[in-house]
């Protein structure tokens, strides 16, 4: 859809939304969906951040539910500054594998709330080859081993155009926790390049499937092309991370939590090899790792920087798993590593779990 400037709207019109609406009804035509709308607005205090969620009944590839959010986007007047984007710039939407289930499942639509929360609650997007570990079961109620996500642009849905500005839908992908560590690692776009060679070319998420890994040709695809590429991805959110002491004062110490560790060790295994930066972002400020001839670390306001050789990042992978510990390293000098164990909380603030 393209945007007629010319056109004129009225203050309150579903300008935004109508512009959803056309672009799936180009897929679905006049085929009713199943909606779930928000009650109460999040602006004034509704527990839900999204404005709507609709899923459609689909055939394509095998019979699937997509669903497709309303929220993210500016969906009446515009509302932010840059005239490019509508809103965050991005909906979501979500395949599902049909099974048994007669109606789409609900638990879907939880999943894209707590995903929205995150965003309105951070101010932070999602973006095609991002990645998150859920840290439990997609689908809380099944055994399912699909436990991480990644964002890819909906091969459908695309990118469009609205009067307030383009729209891409991000598509949300189910990944297992061995795939999850291989798009560390390597790259998430490039892998599920790979998964839509596997009979998926529409990404849809399958609760009963394995993991793509145990196919031996896949794995071995997978396995040479990190070893020559490396890790794309050179940043990281999180807020496990803290940095005690200075160098100068000779003692420093980098805490880190169990269930960032073994990522992040992924990552340097990807980045620093490859003379590549990599940079963890959180409350603490920005901790930045960087390929060098000879070790150091480096403290200003704000940023942590330690510079390091292959072979030193490699010891810090080594350390960097999600058990927690005090290591010391005898070729980096200074430096405490110290993983911590890190708490599983549900919606509601209750420990569920404490990885380390």
């Amino acid at each position: 859809m393209s945007d007629d400037s010319s056109e004129e709207f009225e203050d309150g019109d579903p300008i935004g939304w109508s512009a959803i609406d056309d672009s799936v009804k180009a897929i679905y035509g006049d085929l009713e969906p199943m909606h779930w709308g928000t009650v109460i607005p999040y602006s004034l205090g509704g527990p839900d951040p999204l404005t709507g969620v609709s899923a459609y009944p689909s055939r394509s590839q095998q019979p699937h539910f997509h669903y497709v959010t309303y929220g993210f986007s500016d969906l009446y007047e515009k509302e932010g500054d840059d005239p490019e984007w509508s809103g965050y710039g991005f909906e979501l939407s979500f395949r599902l594998a049909s099974h048994t289930h007669a109606e789409a499942p609900i638990w879907v639509v939880s999943l894209l709330q707590n995903l929205a929360r995150y965003v309105f609650d951070t101010g932070r997007g999602f973006g095609v080859g991002h990645t998150m570990p859920l840290n439990s079961p997609i689908c809380r109620e099944s055994e399912t081993a699909i436990r991480s996500i990644t964002f890819v642009r909906d091969p459908e849905l695309g990118l469009i155009d609205t009067p307030n500005g383009q729209v891409e839908f991000l598509q949300v992908v189910g990944l297992t926790d061995d795939e999850l560590d291989a798009t560390q690692s390597w790259n998430a776009e490039h892998f599920t390049e790979l998964m839509t060679r596997q009979k998926n070319p529409l990404l849809l998420t399958d609760l009963k499937r394995s993991s793509y890994l145990e196919d031996p040709e896949f794995a071995d695809q997978v396995e040479e092309r990190t070893r020559t590429e490396g890790a794309s991805a050179g940043i990281m959110t999180a807020d496990q991370f803290r940095v005690i002491g200075h160098p100068s004062a000779g003692t420093f110490a980098l805490t880190i939590g169990a269930l960032l560790a073994p990522g992040l060790g992924q990552r340097l295994r990807g980045r620093i090899p490859f003379q590549r930066n990599f940079s963890v972002f959180g409350e603490a400020g920005e901790l930045r790792f960087v390929p060098a001839d000879h070790f150091s670390i480096e403290v200003e306001e704000g940023l942590t920087s330690v510079r390091l050789k292959p072979s030193q990042a490699e010891s810090l992978v080594s350390a960097l798993t999600a058990k927690a510990g005090t290591f010391t390293f005898p070729d980096m000098s200074g430096l405490t590593l110290i993983i911590e164990p890190t708490e599983i909380t549900d919606a509601d603030g209750n420990i569920t779990d404490v990885i380390g």
